[in-house]
């Protein structure tokens, strides 16, 4: 994947020297359980889910530039489509952040950058978001990025061992390149 930037940022690959950050975030309670999986309970867990995501290149580290410490991770997914909705090619974004820097803009900083990449770059037609019902931070993510609300929907957390009320969301590129030309 391209590294991409903005002003505190870096999106870039994972790597092995990322364990140490990655598992600090994902051992907090309450991180993970807001995306649908259960907390890390161990470093040997972190380094499965992080292999995955060097295996799969289509999950970014976000990297702080003040510090170079990872803080999260941005995943850009293709999406098979469940729904009848036009364009051929859909992606999904996702993510997670430490819950030591919910708050600060950080996430919508990258989302936005992200939103760019895949319009500009991936040419991706549709580009969906979504949030468990209670997720109000995330739920102000996906609005601040000029998502649509399109639809409830049911996500089966595996991991959580149960069904959640989830909000699912839709940008065109059309929906895109009219942002752009407003701001």
């Amino acid at each position: 994947m391209k590294t991409l930037e903005t002003k505190r940022l870096i999106l870039r690959d994972w790597t092995l020297d990322d364990l140490v950050d990655f598992y600090e975030y994902a051992k907090v309670d309450g991180v993970g359980e807001l995306a649908g999986w259960l907390h890390h309970a161990s470093k040997d867990i972190s380094l499965q889910v992080l292999n995955g995501f060097i295996e799969g290149g289509e999950v970014y580290a976000l990297e702080l530039k003040e510090n170079h410490k990872v803080i999260g991770s941005l995943g850009i997914h293709h999406k098979s489509m469940d729904y009848d909705y036009p364009g051929d090619v859909h992606y999904e974004i996702g993510y997670v952040l430490s819950k030591e820097y919910w708050g600060k803009g950080l996430m919508s900083e990258a989302v936005k950058k992200a939103i760019v990449y895949a319009f500009e770059e991936m040419k991706v037609d549709v580009l969906w978001c979504g949030h468990f019902d209670y997720n109000d931070r995330s739920r102000r993510v996906v609005e601040k990025s000029g998502f649509k609300y399109y639809r409830d929907s049911v996500y089966d957390a595996k991991q959580l061992n149960r069904m959640i009320a989830n909000k699912c969301y839709v940008m065109t590129k059309e929906d895109y390149e009219n942002n752009k030309s407003s701001q």
